[in-house]
């Protein structure tokens, strides 16, 4: 961002900008990494603990919440609420209890070890604690085409483009809840959902596959996997080439847009060679939820576990800050 506002003003003018920047240097007692639903849970703890707390987020906090179409089943909400208004919510509570955000932050230098992280070139934050909750982003399917394309007619986000494919024909790649959640969701917008999935059945949770399969807006191609995603003006997707994993036979199959839901992968490029990983790339934590690095503990999608919910997310969040709040105040 700062580079695309630098091209549009005088190299006299961005110098001068630079130049006014004054490098600072900040302490706390616990810098969370991350704002989703786990980092903000920790950092309501922490904060409520009476210690310093700073959150540091990329985007502007909620996660992967706050692009979630509707949660159905978090405790207390018996009636399905828009990701972003639980997102809303979290932030607030973080708020109200004290917690310093720092979003729209890049981490530009970072020794985790050490507990020391550089935001954007110019604040120097020193930790007593770090609770690492970066989170997950979807995982790419690394078929030909899905690279060039992505942003351009292929998306893993719903809530951020369904309304681009009104009266079209749209394919959701996956079969889990993402997949069929999101496809019921697509259908607000496309006259027509294809959900192609590999296997014969979908995975998804019973609900969400009886209200699929009563959506008059949505067909189903089963062991079917994508092979290549084309567009025949070189400009945006119209057909995906699918293979029938029965057959072996590859064939055409026409579309106005692609929605990709295939799992997701954790976001630890930060931390290269940090942490202990397990064998999918997930970070290792104890009970406690401390890593392998000394004062550094980790929650939320970005951990290994059996099951990664809102509620599980928040459940880490809990823990992590409860164990730090104690190690702090020894």
């Amino acid at each position: 961002m700062v580079r695309e506002l630098d091209a549009l003003l005088p190299e006299e003018r961005v110098a001068a900008i630079h130049a006014a920047v004054q490098p600072i240097s900040t302490e706390c007692d616990v810098l969370i990494l991350g704002a989703g639903p786990a980092g903000i849970t920790a950092g309501i703890y922490a904060a409520q603990a009476k210690l310093h707390t700073i959150m540091v987020d990329v985007g502007l906090g909620g996660g992967n919440l706050s692009i979630t179409h509707q949660v159905s089943n978090f405790p207390g909400f018996p009636k399905p609420q828009p990701g972003y208004m639980l997102a809303h919510y979290l932030l607030e509570h973080a708020k109200e209890a004290g917690v310093e955000p720092r979003f729209a932050a890049e981490i530009s230098a970072i020794d985790l070890p050490g507990h020391v992280v550089e935001l954007d070139g110019f604040e120097t934050i020193r930790a007593k604690k770090i609770v690492v909750a970066t989170g997950s982003s979807p995982r790419p399917l690394h078929v030909r085409g899905e690279r060039e394309y992505k942003g351009k007619g292929i998306s893993y986000c719903a809530t951020c483009d369904a309304k681009y494919y009104e009266g079209k024909h749209v394919a959701v790649i996956g079969g889990g809840n993402s997949a069929i959640e999101e496809a019921l969701f697509i259908t607000k917008f496309a006259a027509r959902v294809t959900v192609v999935h590999q296997f014969a059945e979908l995975s998804a949770n019973r609900l969400a596959q009886e209200q699929a399969r009563a959506n008059p807006k949505i067909a189903f191609l089963f062991r079917h996997e994508p092979r290549e995603f084309v567009a025949s003006n070189g400009q945006t997707v119209d057909a995906i080439v699918l293979e029938d994993l029965e057959t072996g036979v590859w064939t055409k199959f026409a579309v106005d847009g692609v929605f990709v839901f295939a799992g997701m992968q954790p976001n630890l490029e930060a931390f290269p060679g940090v942490f202990e990983l397990d064998e999918y790339g997930y970070v290792k934590t104890d009970a406690s939820m401390r890593t392998n690095v000394p004062g550094v503990f980790a929650a939320g999608d970005v951990i290994s576990k059996p099951f990664r919910q809102m509620t599980t997310a928040v459940n880490d969040g809990t823990i992590a800050s409860m164990a730090l709040a104690k190690e702090v105040a020894a």
